[in-house]
């Protein structure tokens, strides 16, 4: 009998999964609940895919009970703590970022694609605070047809809290 709706696209898997999966002592799950969090925490699929790959026979429902946190409150502890692992190890934090700046800046030094060097190279900079790009916009209410150029020089010395007038001290 065929299949019905519409057929299912086959997704590749992002990591290898175990061969077999063990009993967690720290959640105190069993082989089948450790199966369905690795799934679902570094198989890159959702809750009914994660229980249906650790081979629960009603998958939908099982995932359900596995994530509403009253049923099996240990395997939602063991998904946070992998996901916060997961979070902490591919975490962007200015370190990787600058050894990653680094390396694109020295590769595509060596390689000849200098524009990439510069870059790499300008946003290192800015990493490290050696430059900063300041930008401004202000919301001007004025009728320029009607103002002098004088009256206009001194309007934006006031938007700018710069001062026109000279001073004691300026001479």
């Amino acid at each position: 009998m065929a299949e019905r709706g519409r057929p299912k696209k086959e997704r590749p898997q992002l990591a290898k999964a175990p061969v077999q999966f063990d009993e967690d002592d720290e959640f105190g799950l069993t082989k089948m609940q450790a199966a369905f969090v690795w799934h679902y925490t570094k198989g890159g699929c959702g809750q009914t895919e994660a229980a249906r790959r650790a081979e629960f026979s009603f998958p939908a429902m099982s995932a359900s009970k596995m994530m509403n946190g009253r049923d099996f409150p240990n395997v939602i502890k063991a998904v946070r703590a992998e996901q916060e692992e997961l979070r902490q190890k591919f975490a962007i934090t200015p370190e990787k970022t600058g050894a990653m700046l680094w390396k694109i800046a020295e590769t595509s030094f060596e390689s000849g694609a200098y524009n990439a060097a510069v870059s790499a190279v300008k946003e290192l900079n800015q990493l490290a605070g050696l430059t900063i790009q300041r930008s401004q916009n202000l919301n001007i209410n004025a009728n320029l047809d009607s103002m002098t150029k004088k009256e206009i020089k001194s309007r934006l010395n006031e938007l700018l809290g710069v001062s026109d007038e000279m001073k004691d001290s300026d001479v």
